[in-house]
């Protein structure tokens, strides 16, 4: 396992590891360059530690433990806190990320 899989999964639920596990392979056999499966993987982590820890997971119909149990108001709350949080073009780019798993 590469060092950046390590760090990039490193604290998730093992469901959402074992996710990006299977998703890196994917890529790699897709021959997406190193920083592209890194940026990408980055992103459905950050997505699944925002999932793990958001407080307003029960008033929205429950949290998303596993990445198959995302759901479209997940990914729009996530845009919505990276858009308050940090850049435009950071947004745009874990935008673009969850799109390709």
């Amino acid at each position: 396992m590469t060092d950046h899989l390590v760090r990039v999964r490193a604290g998730l639920p093992d469901a959402w590891a074992t996710f990006l596990l299977d998703w890196d392979r994917s890529l790699r056999a897709g021959n997406y360059p190193l920083t592209t499966r890194y940026n990408y993987l980055l992103a459905a982590a950050q997505l699944g530690r925002f999932l793990a820890n958001d407080a307003r997971a029960p008033q929205r119909g429950g949290e998303a433990r596993t990445p198959v149990a995302v759901t479209r108001r997940h990914v729009e709350d996530f845009q919505a806190w990276m858009i308050d949080t940090r850049s435009a073009s950071t947004a745009l780019n874990k935008h673009k990320a969850p799109a390709r798993a």
